[in-house]
């Protein structure tokens, strides 16, 4: 009997998340269950087989920051297939499940974080963000001349960071593509959880902000794990999982603070924006390596309600193509756009640059793509209507998608 594709209820959630731990490796614990008061049953599918679970999938319901304003989105996460039954259509059936979900949920967009960078482009989804993990290994770097006097930090504890965090990262994250806003229970179980079975070895939580006289002006949350070097010398890890300023004194001042911890050897954070503030505040750049890959993906739904949804770095005015192979965002549409908005309307005209949907998400954060993506072959389009269309879509700062989800 071929599997059945079903909505979840609370009453198949252990079998559910068998599935999932069983795909992307883990041991579920229902002690330290961080993930069932986020999950969102009614979004929630899977395909049952002989009484189990044989594939899931799961929609955070997100309110994602674009250039110049914000847009509801369906975060698509937890998809798996048990290797039993892989190459059966599964996934196939769950994605056109789930996009017609966010089609009716009236979210313009869907997006996800890839764990094979191959697989969703086919399902119309495109990079929209770059993430790079950055090392810096010892002797202490020294920061360049004329950059910001760092401001100081100053380490605070738990109950401290619940109350400061919340709303500075409400206020920043508007200022950044490619960012989303946390609800309490995203602060309490993904944030403010610290359970030392998934410390990897590290300390719990540690957290420093830069104060102002309106709350704070950025902080960063990081672990330490303690180790010793071959030659006896100390050559410990701290891991830098969050750091977010809104002021060049804020940069240099919690990336200062960070460099100047004793007995490490080497420092990375993960999940960074390519063009992180350090790169520009180090004396000697080449100390900082980074290795960047994919970040977050970007399905463009309704091509109309998303263009408008966001502001443009300069005007533009042309008409696009979308070729969707799905059925779902197809159509030609006359763009009017500029940084005061956009006017997106249906049109019978031929068009100035013809696109793949799946480019269209990866230009649509303002990572600049349009360009390299012609350069392939992947976009059509006039030279000049190109270097126009490549400036308007662009944007400052460039996505940036901090946090898996």
């Amino acid at each position: 009997m071929a599997p059945e594709l079903k909505r979840i209820t609370e009453a198949d959630y252990s079998l559910f998340v068998k599935n999932l731990d069983l795909t992307f490796g883990f041991d579920y614990n229902p002690d330290e269950d961080t993930f069932r008061p986020l999950l969102e049953f009614e979004r929630a599918l899977g395909h049952t087989s002989g009484g189990t679970f044989v594939s899931t999938l799961g929609v955070f319901s997100l309110e994602m920051s674009v250039p110049g304003g914000v847009v509801s989105c369906g975060g698509t996460t937890i998809v798996s297939v048990a290797p039993s039954h892989r190459r059966q259509g599964l996934l196939n059936e769950m994605m056109k499940a789930h996009l017609d979900d966010v089609r009716d949920h009236d979210e313009p967009i869907a997006a996800l974080w890839a764990s094979e960078s191959e697989i969703y482009g086919r399902y119309g989804y495109g990079r929209a963000t770059d993430s790079a993990k950055i090392t810096v290994a010892r002797p202490y770097p020294k920061l360049a001349s004329g950059v910001a006097e760092p401001l100081p930090a100053r380490s605070i504890e738990k109950d401290e960071a619940e109350s400061v965090l919340p709303p500075f990262h409400d206020t920043f994250r508007l200022t950044q593509p490619g960012m989303y806003r946390r609800t309490p229970l995203w602060w309490e179980n993904r944030i403010f959880s610290d359970l030392p079975s998934r410390r990897s070895g590290y300390t719990a939580n540690r957290w420093a902000v830069i104060d102002s006289d309106h709350g704070i002006e950025g902080y960063v949350r990081y672990r330490v794990r303690g180790e010793m070097g071959d030659d006896g010398h100390s050559a410990g890890e701290l891991h830098v999982y969050e750091l977010f300023a809104t002021t060049a004194g804020g940069w240099s001042g919690l990336w200062n603070f960070v460099l100047n911890h004793d007995l490490i050897g080497t420092f990375i954070a993960s999940l960074r924006a390519p063009q992180d503030p350090i790169f520009d505040l180090l004396a000697g750049p080449r100390r900082a390596r980074a290795v960047v890959n994919d970040g977050m993906w970007v399905r463009i739904m309704d091509p109309r309600a998303a263009l408008e949804a966001r502001t443009y770095q300069s005007p533009f005015h042309g008409v696009i193509q979308v070729i969707d192979e799905l059925g779902y965002a197809p159509g030609t549409f006359e763009l009017d756009l500029s940084p005061d908005g956009a006017e997106v309307v249906p049109s019978s005209k031929s068009p100035d640059i013809i696109l793949p949907v799946a480019d269209l998400g990866a230009i649509y954060m303002g990572r600049p793509a349009l360009a390299g993506l012609a350069r392939v072959g992947r976009v059509s389009c006039d030279i000049e209507v190109l270097k126009q269309a490549n400036r308007a879509f662009n944007w400052y700062p460039q996505p940036w998608c901090p946090e898996i989800f």
